[in-house]
């Protein structure tokens, strides 16, 4: 009877801690899909003469890619830590846009013109974690 009642309480202490270390593992991932997303834009803005995409169909000067297809292995996205589905990505042309098509997990690209008219030279990249709240990590150019 000692010996379940120990085991009870072992498992009363580690469960919680168990499933806290996975929601952090998974904000981890989201943060490193926020990453990819970077590097591919900056990628972008590279093959298009520093000019980011207003989209997903928006294509590079040269060679006609993409956004999709400038991802590692040319897609699809990367897996939504939360849902195990790929992540959407979500595209606004306004800073401070969260996510609205993943419930969790989701990450937003913001790209916008500094100058009306202008080409798309800023961008944001913002993601949610498991209960749609913001990440504090906002990966941007401003």
């Amino acid at each position: 009877m000692l010996v379940v009642t120990i085991i009870g309480i072992l498992a009363a202490i580690a469960i919680p801690s168990l499933h806290g270390m996975t929601n952090r593992a998974r904000v981890a991932e989201v943060k490193q899909n926020m990453f990819l997303f970077q590097l591919t834009l900056e990628d972008f803005s590279t093959r298009n003469d520093g000019e980011y995409p207003a989209n997903g169909a928006a294509t590079t000067a040269e060679g006609a890619l993409t956004y999709g297809q400038l991802l590692p292995g040319a897609g699809p996205f990367p897996k939504n830590p939360f849902t195990m589905a790929p992540t959407s990505l979500d595209w606004s042309n306004a800073l401070g846009t969260m996510p609205t098509t993943d419930p969790a997990g989701g990450v937003a690209l913001n790209v916008i013109q500094t100058v009306g008219g202008g080409a798309f030279d800023a961008y944001e990249v913002r993601g949610e974690d498991d209960r749609g709240v913001g990440l504090s990590l906002v990966l941007s150019n401003q």
